[in-house]
């Protein structure tokens, strides 16, 4: 018994020993060790990267779709069709609104149409309105007669009236300057308003003559004119 008793301590020694100090490996001191393959396909998907880097720059940027300008389509736009000159403004906007039920793109213009000159008589403005009201009865008092203008570039200047006739205000201009006044004449434009319609874009083709008739019948001394779009050429 004792000697079975000391063979069983010598062998809890010795497994002990080798417990302690045997050379098998242990999982702390194998160090972690990446898969090459993993390392391979990581490169590769770097190089795919890069690849397709160099391909975007290369190719060259899309560009944005361009608009087209009246320009560059070539259509002629300038040439309007007129309708008028209308004496009643509700007999215009009832031909408007005709032709627009019609499908034709028409709109109202006033026009101011010039027809010859008016001839202004005066004397230059003075200083102030008190000043304009003190040469104003020097000048009445010579039976002259005369006003004030009371605004515009030529406002506290004195007038001695309008003239459609260039040789009748010259008249006039003599017969002031014998009383001793250096009086002046400003040419002023006249004008009249007219009504007329306008037409655009060719599109009075879509009726016929005899719709035009029956449009325009009870309109008199109306005209249809081919004419520059207004505000395009005079």
């Amino acid at each position: 018994m004792k000697f079975i008793f000391i063979a069983l301590i010598t062998a809890n020694i010795a497994f002990a020993v080798m417990q302690l100090f045997g050379s098998g490996p242990t999982k702390e001191l194998v160090p972690a060790i990446k898969s090459p393959e993993k390392s391979q396909n990581n490169l590769q998907t770097l190089a795919e990267r890069n690849e397709k880097t160099k391909e975007a720059k290369k190719s060259p940027p899309k560009k944005l779709p361009e608009v087209a300008s009246e320009s560059s389509t070539g259509g002629d736009t300038k040439q309007c069709k007129l309708i008028g000159p209308f004496v009643e403004l509700l007999h215009a906007e009832y031909l408007v609104e005709q032709l627009i039920s019609l499908g034709i793109a028409a709109e109202l213009k006033h026009i101011e149409i010039m027809d010859g000159k008016n001839y202004w008589v005066y004397l230059k403005p003075e200083m102030s309105e008190k000043e304009a009201l003190r040469r104003l009865y020097e000048v009445q008092a010579k039976s002259i007669d005369s006003y004030i203008i009371p605004s515009g570039e030529l406002a506290n200047g004195i007038s001695f009236g309008q003239f459609s006739d260039e040789k009748e205000a010259k008249e006039k201009v003599n017969q002031i300057r014998d009383q001793g006044y250096a009086v002046e004449i400003k040419e002023i434009p006249k004008s009249h308003s007219e009504v007329w319609v306008e037409i655009k874009d060719k599109s009075e083709r879509k009726i016929s003559e005899e719709k035009w008739l029956e449009l325009l019948k009870d309109e008199k001394d109306i005209e249809r004119r081919q004419n520059y779009c207004l505000g395009v050429a005079n």
